[in-house]
């Protein structure tokens, strides 16, 4: 039976003993970014730590007694909330990265300033985590099926100089640049693509792709499993080398009732994704509000930016006058 803590220990267990390696995604986001290949065959393991980081540890200690590390992505909160779990993570030697959601967290900004508002929390938030002593060097989006915006919008955005530029912020430019271009090394959720796995495995729904509606690859065949036995056939294909999981510490436990629980609220859920389907979202990389948003943030810094110059140029002029008059 999937999703208890022994069902883990036994899923990782049987990759192992098939002759796999299991690596964090930082891993490979790492070596991709040198310009290197990951060699052999392997799995690319994730973790999205959504509502109970205490169940992330658990998981982590698991992945320990294999010696294993592998990455673990964070929601800002339980930085804030839990930070002895996280640290007790890192401890362990596995990779912590921030799991994001700005633009959700945004998209009901006033004066449709959620470029500006999500840009500058999530560069605020990379700098803040650098402080509390989890060094960012890997992100990773959250999405919330219930909306119909991409949270990777922000990091799109961030790597647009351009946008930078125009951005007002309280933090040095500099450090700011330095933190996005040089120790910021990739995003789970963009920087990996088709290229570079054979399958994606999540376990959203479940393991169940019909109930999947964001957590996709770029172009990577999209696989469910139903038990530990579809596993061993997944392994068993030669043209499976190469195999990227994602695993939310919330589906599993290693308590009974909890796990009925689990699978009770996760059955609604699914049922849910089901009569919303495609119409919460399209797979653009921008929602549709997200879009409005966004242009019109992009039109009102260009408006300032004009105003701005129109007033430098005014000044100069004046002072020009009062100098010769």
């Amino acid at each position: 039976m999937l999703f208890t803590f022994n069902s883990y220990r036994k899923l990782l267990e049987t990759i192992l003993e098939r002759g796999y390696s299991i690596y964090g995604i930082e891993t490979i986001l790492e070596k991709k970014a040198d310009g290197k290949a990951t060699e052999g065959q392997y799995v690319a393991i994730r973790h999205d730590v959504d509502y109970f980081p205490a169940r992330a540890v658990r998981m982590a200690e698991i992945e320990n007694q294999l010696d294993l590390k592998v990455t673990y992505y964070i929601r800002r909160r339980f930085f804030d909330d839990n930070i002895e779990l996280i640290q007790k993570i890192k401890s362990l030697g596995h990779q912590i990265g921030y799991h994001y959601e700005e633009i959700d967290t945004h998209q009901k900004a006033p004066n449709m300033q959620i470029s500006r508002d999500a840009a500058g929390f999530f560069i605020g938030s990379l700098l803040d985590l650098d402080k509390l002593g989890f060094p960012i060097r890997t992100v990773c989006a959250h999405g919330n099926p219930l909306t119909d915006v991409d949270n990777r919008q922000v990091v799109h955005l961030i790597r647009d100089e351009s946008f930078l530029d125009r951005l007002a912020f309280t933090y040095d430019k500099e450090t700011i640049r330095q933190k996005i271009s040089e120790n910021l090394i990739g995003d789970a959720s963009i920087d990996i693509t088709g290229k570079d796995f054979d399958l994606y495995l999540p376990d959203t729904g479940r393991f169940n792709p019909r109930f999947n509606l964001k957590d996709r690859i770029d172009d990577c065949p999209l696989i469910g499993m139903s038990s530990l036995a579809a596993l061993n056939k997944i392994l068993d294909n030669d043209n499976n080398r190469r195999i990227y999981m994602n695993m939310h510490p919330d589906r599993w436990s290693g308590n009974p009732l909890v796990w009925l629980f689990d699978f009770g609220f996760d059955s609604f859920k699914n049922i849910v994704k089901l009569m919303m389907g495609s119409r919460s979202y399209t797979g653009k990389m921008v929602g549709d509000k997200a879009h409005k948003h966004h242009q019109a943030v992009l039109k009102s810094i260009g408006e300032k930016g004009a105003r701005e110059e129109e007033k430098k140029k005014e000044k100069k002029a004046r002072s020009e006058g009062e100098a010769t008059g």
